[in-house]
């Protein structure tokens, strides 16, 4: 018998189908009600723990869902690697969803970033025209990084311009995603003690969620998910200067934000009973098996690809972290078995090694999940040329008197925007591949 998801079966030829005073207390009672407002015009909790949205609604993407990611570093930077949006992509791929990344680096609530050769307000202006051009549904939004430098003095001004940039993202009717910034990670000395930096991160980490919980919007902790909570397999940094992610970074906070969207794990697991010649499955579609004694061959489509690979500096074993998929095939005679998906030999063991269950971490659908990161990141690039050209003071700033006949040509990479994003959908959608079980030797 042959098993696919929940409600998804194929059938095989030869297989059937098989969740005090009253003065002096009204004083007291006066100082307490002065500090409960104080500590939440800072943003604070009056408890212990930032509160929680009572219902919410499950983070989802469709058809034709205009994602715009906005921030400062830790936005920007993620164009560059692609594996959050190549994550989400093999989800809901098939709603053939645009992402567009608006991060600036150095950038805080305020614009001020953005602002060029002008005011923090121009700036923010600056940041309202794009937003509002891309007439996006879906937000996720990354602020507080920088500003947590001022320290908890900072976090009022902080609220305020978060409060005014959430007012005109709200024009354009979208869901907002908050998501907060990674702790400070500690690279040892003669790089700063990050300690005292954590602790105000933290104060800015748990002042989005309450406006997250207020909001009753998603909140994806990453200070939480990359601090003491999750650590690397083994010591690689998460960063390479302690603050800003490396390729690594990206990649492992990829399933995390995934978790803390209340997505379902990527399960993936095949179960082969080699002597009743039948297959379940989970996370695939398998059919048209054939079983004999030296092979055994069958057909699987995958509900969604795998993420994409890790980065060359990650840890070996990286990849079963991230996405594990597992193989196990049940009752095979003593031998040595090699496992080929679409003729690339991908795993080789023995019998008691698959009857155990062996990881499978390469093959045809890592790399078009790798093709499809890449095919993203060049749309990024594409984008970024398109919104943020190299010499957008002599095309559209105070020097356009200069070279501003050439600002025509910056519309002229949407089409190939466009044609990168016609490519990311094709890639997004799994394929059916051959699998071959083949007997190598009898030891």
């Amino acid at each position: 018998m042959i098993h696919g998801g929940p409600s998804r079966l194929l059938k095989s030829p030869q297989c059937e189908e098989t969740r005090v005073s009253r003065p002096w207390r009204w004083c007291c009672f006066a100082a307490l009600l002065a500090t409960i407002l104080s500590r939440e015009a800072l943003g604070q909790s009056v408890a212990s723990t930032p509160a929680r949205p009572t219902q919410r609604e499950r983070f989802t993407l469709g058809t034709a869902d205009r994602v715009v990611l906005i921030g400062g570093t830790w936005v920007e930077r993620d164009a560059a690697h692609g594996y959050l949006e190549a994550a989400l992509t093999s989800r809901f791929g098939s709603h053939a969803v645009q992402f567009r990344n608006l991060g600036w680096s150095g950038d805080n609530v305020f614009g001020e970033a953005r602002a060029g050769f002008g005011s923090v307000a121009d700036g923010f202006e600056h940041l309202r025209e794009h937003v509002l051009a891309l007439k996006p549904t879906v937000i996720l939004l990354n602020y507080g990084a920088n500003e947590s430098f001022a320290g908890k003095a900072g976090l009022d001004a902080f609220l305020s311009g978060l409060d005014a940039l959430l007012a005109m993202l709200d024009e354009t009717g979208a869901r907002i995603v908050f998501i907060s910034s990674p702790p400070h990670e500690d690279m040892g000395r003669p790089l700063p003690d990050p300690a005292e930096h954590n602790k105000d991160l933290k104060i800015y980490s748990d002042a989005i969620a309450e406006v997250a919980a207020k909001r009753r919007a998603p909140f994806v902790n990453l200070y939480d998910l990359l601090g003491k909570k999750l650590r690397p397999p083994t010591p690689v940094p998460l960063t390479d200067n302690g603050l800003h992610l490396t390729a690594y970074g990206y990649w492992r906070a990829t399933p995390v934000i995934e978790q803390a969207l209340g997505l379902p794990p990527r399960r993936w697991q095949i179960e082969i009973d080699a002597a009743n010649r039948n297959i379940s499955a989970r996370g695939t579609v398998v059919g048209r098996a054939r079983f004999s004694p030296a092979r055994l061959t069958f057909r699987a489509l995958d509900e969604t690809l795998p993420l994409a690979p890790p980065p060359a500096e990650s840890p070996a074993n990286a990849v079963e972290v991230g996405d594990r998929r597992i193989v196990r095939v049940l009752h095979l005679p003593a031998g040595k078995y090699a496992l080929r998906i679409a003729d690339h030999e991908v795993r080789v063991g023995t019998a008691a090694q698959w009857a155990a269950g062996l990881g499978i971490t390469s093959g045809p659908d890592f790399d078009q999940a790798e093709k499809l990161r890449r095919t993203i990141v060049a749309k990024n690039l594409l984008y970024f040329r398109r919104w943020r050209p190299q010499n957008e003071t002599y095309l559209f700033g105070f020097r356009k008197h200069e070279q501003g006949q050439n600002a025509v040509e910056i519309p002229q990479f949407d089409p190939l925007v466009a044609a990168k994003e016609a490519v990311i959908h094709g890639l997004s959608a799994p394929a059916e591949r051959e699998y071959e079980l083949i007997k190598l030797d009898s030891k």
